[in-house]
């Protein structure tokens, strides 16, 4: 059965003359003109580009993280060791990097820890620096590594950070900047030795991630104390 399908406006190719009908076939025979090409990849480059800085930046957040992390692991664990072993532990801290050292009572030194990889010097990735706080003041970190084998710098830069044999460790506070940017992240370690991970929101207040001593310890020591 044959019939006639009415033109139904709005539809391309009905309710027109048949001018318009083989301007509009042959428009679309013809394929994209070259202009229309040259947009398309103009706006896939703007996707590529924004989708590789956006994976860049929120790389760069990721990588000053874990450098903060793995301070606040590995001085919790030199802690640990420095109290079973009776030993001194201190952290030299400079601008791009950082060494644990250990303090040899017959040489009356600190000495470089030798044949221990988790506390091996480390340096930090190109763009990230180090701040360090004494007593809520600023210090002057040198910008590279030490030499230690030369004895007039080795004496004239001992570590900031003392880790007592005690279990105690000396209150600091060490941020981590990228490019002069203001830090989102810092490790401190407080007057009752608790060891802190922290990080913040643009000028938000910061908010522990990680502590040694957590809050109900805290508040069982204290009704302990209160007690006696």
């Amino acid at each position: 059965m044959t019939g006639t399908i009415p033109s139904v406006a709005g539809r391309p190719g009905h309710g027109r003359s048949p001018g318009l009908r083989r301007a509009f076939a042959a428009r679309h025979a013809a394929g994209f003109t070259l202009m229309e090409i040259l947009v398309v990849i103009v706006i896939i480059g703007v996707i590529v580009a924004s989708a590789t800085l956006s994976i860049g930046l929120l790389g760069r957040d990721s990588q000053a993280e874990d450098e903060l992390r793995r301070v606040w692991a590995v001085l919790a664990q030199a802690r640990e060791e420095s109290e079973l072993q009776g030993l001194d532990t201190g952290l030299y801290i400079s601008a791009q990097g950082y060494e644990f050292l250990r303090f040899d009572p017959r040489e009356n030194r600190w000495m470089p820890i030798e044949g221990d990889e988790l506390l091996a010097p480390r340096e930090l990735p190109d763009g990230l620096l180090f701040r360090v706080w004494l007593d809520s003041r600023p210090i002057v970190l040198k910008p590279s590594a030490v030499n230690r084998e030369d004895k007039d710098e080795d004496k004239k830069w001992p570590p900031q950070v003392m880790v007592l044999s005690s279990g105690e460790i000396q209150p600091f506070e060490l941020q981590i900047e990228r490019d002069g940017d203001p830090a989102i992240w810092r490790v401190t370690a407080l007057a009752d030795n608790d060891l802190r991970l922290e990080r913040r929101t643009g000028t938000e207040p910061w908010e522990v991630v990680a502590q040694t001593r957590p809050p109900e310890e805290k508040d069982d020591r204290k009704a302990r104390n209160e007690k006696r």
